[in-house]
C-alpha cells in the first residue's frame, strides 16, 4: 500500500523519473513502458520506495548498462546513432537519487527477457506534523476523543499557497476540534478575514499576490481585531520583529512544531476571549 503524501523532494523525484522515463520510451519502437511503485521496507522511521519502469526495447548487455549511468557515457555507438544520447539524463538521475539517499539500477526484464528495468530507490516517510498525530489518535481511547480535543469549536483561516501545507496543517487542527478554512495568498486572506467570523489568523509570510506582511497590515487597517500568527522559514530575530511590527500576535517557524502550534493557538484565543467578554456590573 503506497501512502497519499510522504516527505521527500519532489524535484529530484520528478526529474528522475522524467529522465528514466524519457529513457525507456525512447529506446522501445515497439511494445511499452510500464511503471510500477512498491513501499514495503521498513528502514528505521522511513519506508524503502522502489519505482521499477519496464520497457521493450532494444535491451542492453552488461557492459553497456554500467556504462549508462557513467557521467558523459552511452550505451555505445550504434546504439546512439539509431536512438540518440542518453548517458547524461542517467547520470544525473544516480547523482540525484544518492541525493535523497537512494541508488539507480538497472536489470535484464525477467519475465519476456525483452529490454530492460530501470530502478529508482529512495527512503521517505510520512511527514511529522501528520505522522505524530495519526499515532496520537491511535493511541488515544475512543471515548475520550472529543474531550481531548484541545481546540474545539475554534475557527481558523490558514493563509498559505502551498497545498501540501493547508492539508498537513488542517489535518492537524481539525483532529483538535478546529474549523479551518483555507486561503491562497494574501488577495484571499484580506477578504476571508474580513467578511467571515474567524478565531485566528495563520498568515503563511511568504505568499504571492500579496504577501503575510501586506495581508496583515490590510487586515489591521480594516479594523480586525483577532489574532493572527505569522507562518514562516526565518527564525532570526529581525523576522520576528518585523512580523510583529506588522500587526501579527505570534511567530512559528516551519516546519511547524504541532504541540507549539496548537498551544499558540489554544494560548491566543483563550486570551482574545478574556479580553472580549464585557464586564459585568455589581
Amino acid at each position: 500500500e503506497i501512502p497519499d503524501r510522504v516527505f521527500s523532494d519532489p524535484s529530484r523525484i520528478r526529474q528522475m523519473l522524467i529522465n528514466v522515463v524519457g529513457n525507456a520510451v525512447k529506446f522501445t519502437a515497439s511494445g511499452g513502458v510500464t511503471i510500477e511503485v512498491t513501499a514495503n521496507e521498513k528502514i528505521g522511521e522511513k519506508t524503502l520506495f522502489i519505482i521499477l519502469v519496464r520497457d521493450t526495447g532494444v535491451g542492453l548487455n552488461d557492459e553497456q548498462k554500467e556504462r549508462l549511468i557513467q557521467p558523459f557515457m552511452q550505451a555505445d555507438n550504434s546504439t546512439t546513432r539509431k536512438y540518440g544520447g542518453t548517458g547524461l539524463g542517467l547520470a544525473l538521475s544516480k547523482r540525484l537519487a544518492n541525493a535523497i539517499g537512494g541508488d539507480i539500477f538497472i536489470e535484464d526484464n525477467q519475465t519476456n527477457q525483452i529490454g530492460c528495468t530501470f530502478g529508482i530507490t529512495f527512503a521517505a516517510a510520512l511527514p511529522k506534523l501528520i505522522a505524530t498525530q495519526v499515532k496520537t489518535t491511535e493511541e488515544a481511547p475512543k471515548n475520550k476523543e472529543k474531550s481531548s480535543q484541545l481546540l474545539s469549536g475554534i475557527r481558523v483561516l490558514l493563509a498559505d499557497d502551498s497545498s501540501d501545507n493547508q492539508v498537513l496543517v488542517g489535518l492537524v487542527l481539525r483532529k483538535q476540534g478546529a474549523t479551518v478554512d483555507s486561503a491562497k495568498n494574501g488577495v484571499e486572506a484580506f477578504k476571508m478575514g474580513m467578511t467571515g467570523s474567524f478565531d485566528i489568523v495563520l498568515m503563511d509570510i511568504q505568499m504571492p499576490e500579496m504577501d503575510g506582511y501586506e495581508a496583515t497590515r490590510a487586515l489591521r487597517d480594516a479594523g480586525f481585531k483577532k489574532p493572527i500568527i505569522a507562518l514562516t522559514a526565518h527564525a532570526m530575530a529581525e523576522e520576528r520583529a518585523r512580523t510583529l511590527a506588522a500587526g501579527c500576535d505570534g511567530h512559528l517557524t516551519k516546519p511547524l512544531n504541532q504541540n507549539e502550534l496548537i498551544e499558540t493557538i489554544k494560548r491566543l484565543t483563550s486570551h482574545n476571549k478574556i479580553k472580549s467578554e464585557p464586564r459585568k456590573n455589581h
